[in-house]
């Protein structure tokens, strides 16, 4: 580990995975990235795909570069064996790929922290930023919005420990955004465990966010909302939630750091019109990274 100014400089990296056609988003997300970064600081971006589209691949490459950022250096990554032998809750809409957040930053020890990023998301804040926020905590995340909306009722949040089987479900986080000490993450995990925790589960709804949750809930650093903003403030309209609730989204709303474009369809489909301004700024950002590559 190198040495600066007397203290230790830690390693940090991005990554995502995907499968599917999701280039388009991924390459938004990451151009979002290196829009924002203004640290002289090397950071790895990390994408793992069964994709083999080296000319995507190539160009998504060159981002930096041609952003005047080539602090930032991109690499892409084929599938670990290890998804291979996930057999059991696997599904069309939660391929094996979903459970590679989980397994990643007990493979890559070499970076001291690592940050998971869902291809539909967009960056408004320098990363480290985001980074900063994990001190000695072992995992940091948001509260997944629908069960944030629901643990207002004291009798839905124990149904929800029951159900998800954690602790405590008003500390249940979304996996679309996922923060880790990769040193002490895996501490508590190790492939073989991990593999066998997806083969071995009985999950709900969501595998790896259920998964995430009750492997760590409550030891969990629970960000604010904009660290991994799910909906606008429309979205409150349909639920009858304390004052207080609204009032912390609303608040949220005014500092996002990262758009997580949680529902359905995504901005990228050319079939909708703009839904918000984080739609709007999608385009933007899809349209400025067509002006560098033009």
């Amino acid at each position: 580990m190198s040495i600066r100014r007397g203290k230790f400089k830690m390693k940090k990296a991005i990554f995502y995975t995907y499968s599917g056609e999701y280039e388009w988003l991924v390459a938004v997300s990451i151009q979002s990235i290196i829009d924002h970064y203004i640290s002289e600081e090397t950071i790895d971006i990390l994408v793992f795909t069964d994709k083999t589209f080296e000319t995507q691949q190539a160009t998504i490459k060159k981002l930096p570069c041609l952003s005047g950022k080539p602090q930032i250096k991109i690499s892409f990554w084929r599938f670990p064996n290890w998804i291979n032998r996930i057999t059991n809750n696997v599904s069309e809409r939660f391929p094996a790929v979903t459970f590679l957040r989980l397994g990643i930053p007990i493979e890559f020890q070499e970076f001291d922290k690592m940050l998971y990023l869902d291809a539909d998301t967009l960056i408004y804040t320098d990363i480290h930023h985001v980074f900063n926020q994990l001190k000695t905590e072992t995992i940091a995340g948001v509260l997944d919005i629908f069960h944030y909306l629901n643990t207002a009722d004291d009798q839905i949040l124990k149904q929800y420990n029951d159900t998800y089987n954690i602790v405590d479900s008003s500390k249940y986080i979304n996996s679309g955004v996922l923060l880790y000490n990769n040193k002490q993450y895996a501490q508590h995990w190790t492939i073989d465990e991990l593999v066998n925790n997806i083969n071995d589960g009985q999950f709900s709804h969501f595998p790896d966010q259920e998964l995430i949750n009750q492997k760590f809930n409550p030891n969990i650093l629970i960000l604010p909302h904009e660290y991994n903003y799910q909906e606008n403030i429309s979205f409150l309209d349909h639920w009858q939630v304390p004052e207080k609730y609204k009032e912390s989204l609303t608040l949220s709303e005014k500092n996002v750091r990262i758009k997580h474009f949680l529902p359905l369809p995504k901005p990228s489909s050319p079939l909708i019109g703009y839904r918000d301004q984080f739609d709007i700024d999608w385009w933007q950002m899809a349209m400025r990274l067509k002006e560098i590559l033009s």
